[in-house]
């Protein structure tokens, strides 16, 4: 199966991750560590298509909402991560091995 494949049957899992934009989204941040939200917009353009930053937006604000997802600044740049107390949640709800195979895709 490919990312796509993997992520569509794992979004089905639980309502949060139920939409495959959401558990892309954090299926790449987990991979990355740390993302900028341009990074983010560029990956998941590459991988489905364009994407409304309104849509990217509402997905992020709901891991956050959810706290799965936190918003830091670094060096004056605002960042996206998983809170550290929720990846082996993530790693659960999505599977580890998605996320792994995300990271040697990247």
């Amino acid at each position: 199966m490919n990312i796509e494949e993997l992520i569509v049957e794992r979004s089905k899992k639980c309502e949060l991750f139920s939409n495959p934009l959401r558990s892309f989204i954090a299926v790449f941040v987990a991979a990355k560590g740390e993302v900028t939200w341009s990074e983010l917009k560029k990956t998941l353009e590459k991988w489905v298509g364009p994407v409304n930053p309104n849509t990217l937006s509402f997905h992020i604000g709901e891991l956050i909402d959810t706290g799965f997802v936190e918003k830091v600044n670094i060096e004056g740049q605002p960042m996206y991560r998983i809170i550290e107390s929720k990846s082996p949640e993530i790693q659960r709800l999505v599977g580890k091995d998605l996320i792994e195979k995300m990271r040697e895709e990247l």
